[in-house]
């Protein structure tokens, strides 16, 4: 499934841009990745790579610096994005949300190492 190509995705990708453009414009995304360059995506995806992925929600963080925070901190930003999520779906059709499901476990990955 190319969510990209499919316009019934259309408002999901939309709001999954707003929610990364919410972290970087509240802080929340230089408190996790200790800079202010830094960029996040968020996706519905596969994890890992292989034989062995499975259907996820990933948000991958670049970052200029290494991580050196509280697991805590990470805990509540993923707690965050999952909020932001669970009301934006509110909005997608009955069709998207089936075909995304409701039980993806969420990745958290910091220049590409998981957390």
């Amino acid at each position: 499934m190319d969510m990209y190509q499919d316009a019934r995705f259309a408002g999901v990708l939309s709001d999954l841009e707003r929610i990364a453009r919410e972290l970087v414009d509240t802080g929340r995304l230089a408190a996790v990745a200790g800079t202010l360059g830094s960029e996040v995506a968020i996706e519905f995806g596969m994890y890992p790579e292989g034989k062995k992925a499975e259907p996820c929600i990933l948000i991958n963080i670049t970052s200029q610096e290494e991580f050196e925070g509280d697991e805590c901190l990470l805990d509540d930003f993923e707690d965050y994005v999952i909020s932001r999520l669970e009301v934006a779906s509110r909005d997608w059709s009955q069709e998207v949300t089936g075909i995304l499901g409701d039980d993806r476990p969420v990745i958290l990955l910091i220049n590409g190492e998981e957390y």
